[in-house]
This record gives structure tokens, sequence and C-alpha cells, in this order.
């Protein structure tokens, strides 16, 4: 009886060995993946540069994102933004809801839903060139009143 139990495990034993020597072989496709025929072909990301790194297509992004204020910013020198200069916009720009840097970090866009007040606008202006991409400001005579006065 203990002979038949220790012929059992021993085959059960020989068995999950066996599984485990046959069933983990290399994979083909990871071999393969590095020959000199995947060397040759270039995938696609690697033949372009990314479409969203251009200022045109950051602020088409904005716009679909449906952010009502947008900014682009550059250095008055045409240079690359440096660290402080991103430091700069993130501490000044706190309200933004996104910013991005793009055309090889020349330039910075940001998006917003609520407006930036006037001092930090100044601020920006001082220190580089801003365009303005924003949505069109719908003029009101009644601004200030809440939505729910009645108005007559």
């Amino acid at each position: 009886m203990i002979r038949m139990r220790f012929s059992y495990l021993f085959l059960c034993l020989l068995f999950a060995a066996s599984l485990l020597m046959f069933g983990c072989g290399p994979n083909e496709e990871i071999l393969k993946s590095n020959s000199d025929q995947a060397a040759a072909e270039p995938t696609a990301a690697t033949k372009s540069e990314p479409e969203y790194d251009t200022v045109e297509s950051e602020v088409e992004n904005m716009r679909t994102a449906d952010f009502d204020f947008i900014f682009v910013l550059h250095r008055k020198d045409g240079g690359v933004m440096q660290p402080d200069d991103k430091a700069f916009v993130r501490a000044n720009v706190a309200n933004a809801n996104r910013r991005s840097l793009v055309e090889g970090g020349k330039a910075i866009v940001i998006g917003a839903n609520a407006a930036s007040t006037g001092d930090v606008n100044k601020k920006l202006s001082e220190r580089f060139d801003v365009q303005d991409f924003s949505k069109p400001r719908i003029e009101n005579d009644h601004s200030n009143v809440s939505a729910n006065a009645n108005i007559h």
C-alpha cells in the first residue's frame, strides 16, 4: 500500500516536472523581435514625430477639450523654455486645467476654464510673447446680475 502511494506520488511529480520543462519554452515572437528584419523596418511611431508636437495641433486639442481660455507662450528670445520659465508659468497660472510643452520645448500651450486676473496676464506678457486663442467673450450689459434675478 505504501509502495502504491509512493508510485502514485512519483508519477505525479514526474508529470508536473515534464509539464514545467516542456511548457516553459522561449516565446518565438519575442526571440524574432530582435532580428535584423525587425530592425530594418521601423514602426510607424518611429517614422514621424507625434502630431501633437505643434502649436496648431495642441491648440486644436485644447479647443476639442472645450477650454474657454487658450494661450500660447514663447520666450521673447525664441529659445527653448528653461526650468525657471516652466516654474514661473506653473506658479502664476495655477488655475490652468492643462499645460503642454510643444515644438521641441519652445512653446507652452495653456488651457483653462477660469479666467486669469489682469495681473497674471501682465506678468506673462512681460516675460513671454503671448498669443490668445481663447473663445470670444460675449459682452453682456447685465454681467454682474445673478442668473436667477429678474431683469426688466
